[in-house]
């Protein structure tokens, strides 16, 4: 179970919630990007995350990262380089980590 969810990541896109035309990208996308975090925090933390603030921060890291991962698929000509969602929410990853269990860098 992802932290975020198919509307959550839809606020960020400013996507129609009633439009279910990318859920099924939207929840494939949200997997992958849950299993990264939950690899980093395994380091620090039993995952998935129990303790309920730390699970709404991650809901909205999360959510960040997967819409930021969807908009780098919908503008191929962006190059390698990351969308401006997924750095800032990796950032805020490693803060949280920073805060919470000390240090980490993300790659």
């Amino acid at each position: 179970m992802t932290y975020a969810t198919a509307s959550d990541v839809k606020w960020w896109l400013k996507h129609p919630q009633e439009d279910t035309s990318l859920d099924q990208e939207i929840v494939e996308v949200l997997e992958a990007v849950d299993a990264e975090i939950n690899d980093v925090l395994s380091e620090y933390v039993e995952t998935p995350v129990s303790d309920e603030s730390l699970k709404e921060i991650l809901a909205d890291v999360e959510a960040q990262w997967a819409a930021g991962l969807i908009r780098q698929r919908r503008n191929p000509g962006s190059g390698a380089e990351e969308d401006v969602y997924v750095q800032v929410a990796k950032k805020r990853l490693e803060r949280l980590i920073e805060r919470k269990f000390k240090f980490l860098t993300l790659a």
